[in-house]
């Protein structure tokens, strides 16, 4: 079964799924029975959120700086990385951009850095 150009492998393990799953999070938290569309101040906040969540990643992982390659905790990471992608849903919510939206933009932007990279290995080879 497709739908909005995803394959569904099993129930609802799409975005769309995810992403309707994260507007009625919003609307119980919010209390508002429709979100608003392109609320500047729910974006900034979310982008505020956003950079924090990142740093609780580079937290649970911290084998990027070379004096402590030995911190990692998986499960930790995951979770994080979670937190990132829902905090981004949050982002494209409040920006007023719906799931197929951000899936079309998403799966363009991998097709035009894959196009990028053999653009630059063509070149290298030549």
């Amino acid at each position: 079964m497709k739908m909005n150009g995803m394959n569904n492998i099993t129930g609802d393990k799409t975005l769309a799924s995810l992403y309707n799953k994260q507007i009625e999070f919003q609307k119980l938290i919010t209390k508002e029975k429709i979100l608003p569309d392109d609320k500047i101040e729910w974006f900034s906040y979310h982008i505020q959120g956003m950079v924090e969540e990142m740093g609780e990643i580079m937290k649970a992982d911290k084998r990027w700086k070379v004096y402590r390659s030995n911190v990692y905790n998986k499960d930790e990471k995951l979770e994080e990385i979670a937190d990132v992608f829902i905090t981004l849903m949050n982002i494209a919510i409040f920006s007023g951009f719906n799931n197929e939206e951000l899936f079309n933009a998403i799966n363009n932007k991998i097709k035009i850095n894959i196009e990028r990279y053999k653009e630059r290995q063509n070149k290298q080879t030549k």
